[in-house]
């Protein structure tokens, strides 16, 4: 199947990244999200903690678990649990569903925020891999920028919205979390590898609709893609977050310019 062909190219593609970053000296572009990484990370932890405690604190006044009857009140069997406690569970809950939405809006924050990085990186990359050197255009680079910059947004409002369309669905029949779950795993990777990608098709001249169209046409390479940077970003423990945002984006950006390059010889040889 051409899907899961390209998918475990994509993914190939990108650890080649790791020979092209070391061997055509491109290893500092990895430095650079780290800083900014680590800066966005000490924010959005201390965001979190204040506005979950803040939303459970609100929500424990409004809620006097004292005044629930031991019957007759939809809480009544909670009643035990909630006394003394209530802010406490509440706090927890809305950490995780921050912490979870959290990554996902840190995720393309990240990608909106180095859009220069990544236009540049993109652009070194083909240049030590074909030879062929673009000429530096300032407004080339600003409207790489500003189109990534849109991409990432686009992409970030679909992606919330089949979250809570998957959510409501899942809730509604429980059982279909089977499928919501892997298809939203997918998607996100999917949206990460399109964003990555369309900087190879702003380079090339490509409309919005012609990258769009590419892209879809190319799903699997920008699944594969996706699941590199989004494998890096998710290592666990502070070593392992450090190694994974330092590797993570620049190999998948790589990745993706081999991948544009790969597809568009492929294209060539059949004609």
């Amino acid at each position: 199947m051409k899907f899961f062909k390209d998918f475990f190219k994509g993914i190939g593609n990108c650890f080649k990244g790791f020979g092209v970053l070391f061997e055509r000296g491109l290893w500092p572009y990895m430095f650079i999200p780290l800083i900014i990484w680590i800066f966005l990370w000490v924010a959005s932890f201390y965001g979190i903690i204040l506005m979950a405690d803040g939303i459970s604190e609100w929500i424990s006044e409004y809620i006097d678990a004292e005044s629930i009857s031991e019957t007759g009140h939809w809480l009544s069997w909670a009643r035990p649990y909630l006394i003394g406690k209530i802010g406490f569970f509440i706090g927890i809950v809305l950490k995780i569903i921050f912490w979870f939405l959290g990554g996902t809006f840190i995720k393309y924050i990240l990608l909106m925020v180095l859009s220069p990085v990544f236009a540049l990186l993109s652009e070194s990359a083909e240049e030590k891999l074909t030879g062929w050197k673009f000429p530096f255009s300032f407004l080339q680079l600003l409207k790489d920028i500003f189109r990534g910059i849109a991409i990432s947004l686009r992409n970030m409002i679909l992606e919330y919205f089949f979250m809570f369309a998957c959510f409501l669905l899942t809730i509604i029949f429980p059982p279909l979390i089977i499928v919501t779950a892997p298809f939203l795993l997918f998607l996100g990777w999917y949206y990460v590898g399109f964003t990555l990608l369309d900087y190879n098709c702003e380079r090339h001249k490509f409309g919005v609709a012609k990258s769009s169209q590419f892209i879809r046409n190319n799903k699997g390479y920008a699944c594969g893609i996706g699941l590199v940077y989004s494998f890096f970003l998710g290592l666990p423990f502070i070593l392992g977050s450090v190694l994974g945002i330092m590797f993570g984006p620049a190999v998948a950006v790589v990745g993706a310019t081999i991948s544009f390059l790969e597809i568009n010889n492929q294209a060539l040889s059949k004609k």
